[in-house]
């Protein structure tokens, strides 16, 4: 699985509020920010011919079908890149339009933390987008929601592998993941199970396995995103 280290980021969109953020925000999070332009047409060559790219497009206007056309651009001219939209507002028909036009990404703006966390998932192979269209809700193949999505729902980032791996979590793992969560340290998830710390280790190796994240943090989002089946026991939610 790639790691951010490979990947350099380009900002697309006209200048503006979002686009200032975003640059303090990848900035404070130390991203390298390969060139910050309006459109694909404006990237030269030697923006990114030094790293992987990934593309963030800040949509801030009612006209979409601008931002897939940069999506299909991007996607076609550079085909090993991660591309991402940003936006203030979740539209459902748009994130179809972005996911069927090649992006690995949707984003409507929330904590730095849980964004920059998402960020990384997303050039570590996943694709990131919001709850309402998890599976079943989004038909993997052909990117189609169905009428009764509910359009409310809160503005939780949900992973979707690309490998589409269902894992599946031992009631103890679960029990330590809910843990993770909690942001407890292996000697607090030792004495909450009674189990030695060694193994705790062994069991937080085999959770970032199985649920293909790089460490704690990754997998606290998972889990938050993934509650069915990340729960220690049916019906407990995350105190969260």
């Amino acid at each position: 699985m790639r790691t951010r280290e490979h990947f350099g980021t380009v900002l697309l969109g006209k200048a503006g509020l979002l686009k200032d953020v975003l640059t303090k925000v990848l900035c404070s999070a130390n991203f390298p920010i390969l060139a910050s332009v309006s459109c694909a047409d404006d990237l030269l060559v030697n923006d990114v011919q030094s790293q992987r790219p990934l593309f963030l497009i800040v949509h801030t206007g009612d006209d979409f079908d601008a931002a897939i056309e940069q999506i299909e651009l991007l996607r076609d001219r550079h085909p090993d890149g991660r591309i991402a939209t940003v936006t203030h507002d979740y539209r459902r028909e748009e994130l179809v339009s972005a996911l069927r036009a090649g992006a690995n990404g949707y984003f409507v703006t929330s904590a730095c933390d849980v964004f920059i966390e998402s960020i990384k998932l997303v050039m570590m192979g996943q694709r990131m987008f919001p709850p309402e269209c998890m599976p079943p809700a989004l038909d993997r193949e052909s990117g189609r929601v169905p009428v009764s999505a509910d359009k409310n729902k809160s503005q939780e980032t949900v992973i979707e592998s690309d490998e589409a791996v269902e894992p599946l979590l031992s009631r103890r793992q679960k029990s330590i993941l809910h843990c993770l969560v909690q942001g407890d340290s292996n000697k607090c998830i030792a004495r909450k199970n009674d189990i030695a710390e060694a193994t705790v280790r062994v069991h937080v190796k085999a959770i970032l396995r199985k649920i293909g994240v790089h460490n704690r943090t990754q997998a606290a989002i998972w889990a938050m995103n993934n509650r069915d089946q990340a729960h220690p026991k049916a019906g407990t939610a995350f105190g969260v």
